[in-house]
């Protein structure tokens, strides 16, 4: 018998034998899935209202000087059957665009040899600058750049960033970081794992995470409208506040160290006639309660264990 031929009868062998390890299960190797797009496009006048809402995947928004609101949706899954289950409804009612995806009621059964692509449909949407916007995905990112408005942006699972963003912004994760760049308005972050950091103007401040980290630097001429908190559970906290800024300062961590080198808290430490020891014990106790400036909104920081630094 010719060598070939025993090669053949050894591949045979090895087909059959997986034929029978995963007998009544499904084999799929197809490594890249199958996907289909569809864009929506609605005309619009004014300020938008528009509603987005995926069952899995990331979320995409960007301005644009058009008066349209242009919905992008890529649908992506390991069969056909299961790509024709992805359901796209859409809806507007005079300036209200909803955008809804809902996935199939079905997953790939038994065993998948290769690589298993969960059935997503990804949003990349477009809006004129000036929209009012509420963004969902159960798993997934979101991203947004150049937007004013109300914006509301909620993932189950998944990051979310900004930059050059204003108006009115809640953000909300339940497993991954907030990251925001040249950001203006009123901010209210919360993500229950995951870091926060924030580059940004703010009136009002409120960042708070479950397990992270959180790093705010905020740019000069900014002025509270209301109180502001900083709140992480498990991370240190670094602000970084302008040479002159007015706010009543209230730092505590359970289990680490307040350090402060801003100059307007070196100022008052020396106003009141404390000496260099008693401002190094001061500056790296658990605890800093001070009027910074001319005092005013309360800025409330608050970690379980980690450090909290206050600089410039």
């Amino acid at each position: 018998m010719r060598p070939d031929h025993h090669l053949r009868v050894f591949c045979a062998g090895v087909v059959v034998a997986v034929a029978v390890l995963v007998a009544g299960c499904e084999v799929n190797l197809n490594t890249e899935g199958l996907s289909a797009r569809e864009t929506k496009t609605f005309k619009v006048t004014g300020q938008p209202e528009v509603i987005l809402d995926t069952f899995d995947g990331a979320i995409e928004l960007h301005s644009w000087d058009r008066p349209e609101v242009e919905v992008e949706i890529e649908k992506r899954a390991m069969e056909q059957g299961l790509l024709d289950e992805i359901k796209v409804e859409t809806q507007q009612q005079g300036n209200t665009v909803t955008v809804k995806v809902t996935g199939p009621s079905r997953q790939i059964r038994g065993v998948t040899v290769g690589v298993h692509i969960s059935p997503t449909a990804r949003l990349r949407v477009a809006v004129p600058r000036n929209s009012n916007i509420q963004a969902n995905t159960s798993d997934g990112s979101i991203r947004a750049e150049a937007i004013e408005g109300k914006l509301a942006f909620t993932t189950s699972d998944g990051s979310i960033s900004g930059t050059r963003l204003g108006g009115n912004i809640q953000l909300r994760s339940g497993d991954g970081s907030i990251r925001l760049d040249n950001v203006t308005g009123t901010l209210d972050l919360e993500t229950t794992d995951g870091s926060i950091g924030v580059e940004a103007k703010p009136s009002v401040l409120r960042a708070r995470t479950g397990d992270g980290a959180i790093r705010v630097t905020i740019e000069p001429d900014t002025a509270m409208t209301d109180n502001w908190e900083l709140t992480t559970s498990d991370g240190s906290v670094t602000l970084t506040l302008p040479g002159i800024f007015n706010a009543d300062l209230d730092a505590e961590t359970s289990d680490g160290a307040v350090r402060a080198s801003h100059p307007q808290i070196e100022d008052e430490a020396n106003r009141r006639g404390e000496g260099e020891d008693r401002r190094e014990r001061r500056e790296s106790r658990r605890f800093l309660r001070t009027k910074m400036g001319d005092g005013g909104k309360l800025l409330k920081i608050r970690t379980g264990d980690g450090t909290i630094r206050i600089e410039r």
